[in-house]
């Protein structure tokens, strides 16, 4: 079974034991949906506990959630470095939409297939999603996840076609 990774939790909030999440989703609403079920991964020996929601809200950087299990601060603050995680489920994506972790790892190819590097890191910047890809020999160079420079993506294939433009390189 695979999981994603939701966030890191940094610390409780009030006196309900509602845990403060560093967020790393773009699908809060869905994955804490009262009644949905997520995983704390211990940072020590990898070991997952089930949690089950009981309410969410956004702000800024994170996620502020309420799980039936923890009801005070003090079993909040226990958690405090746990990662948040829930079991991979494409039936969140919509057409032409990957996981982040789908996309790193795959290769990088112009539209020639001529290979130019891995993708190390899909970082977000305010305007849009950019693939930080990894080259032998040369400095990472940054691609924009949008149409006029992803030309396809084969997941299964892990290979990523791309429009090499002047300056790009």
């Amino acid at each position: 079974m695979e999981y994603l990774s939701l966030g890191k939790i940094v610390d409780s909030f009030g006196i309900d034991g509602t845990i403060k999440i560093y967020s790393t989703t773009s699908f809060g609403e869905k994955r804490y949906k009262k009644g949905a079920k997520v995983f704390f991964v211990n940072p020590l020996d990898n070991s997952m506990t089930e949690y089950e929601v009981v309410k969410y809200r956004h702000s800024g950087f994170f996620d502020f959630v309420k799980f039936v299990e923890i009801n005070n601060p003090e079993d909040a603050k226990a958690l405090k470095g746990y990662e948040v995680q829930v079991i991979k489920n494409n039936n969140f994506l919509n057409k032409d939409t990957y996981f982040y972790s789908d996309l790193r790892g795959c290769k990088v190819v112009d539209e020639n297939n001529n290979e130019l590097g891995t993708v190390k890191e899909v970082e977000e910047f305010p305007a849009q999603i950019t693939l930080r890809v990894s080259r032998k020999g040369n400095k990472d160079f940054f691609v924009p996840f949008i149409k006029e420079f992803i030309k396809s993506v084969d997941i299964c294939g892990k290979v990523i076609v791309i429009n090499v433009i002047e300056g790009l390189l």
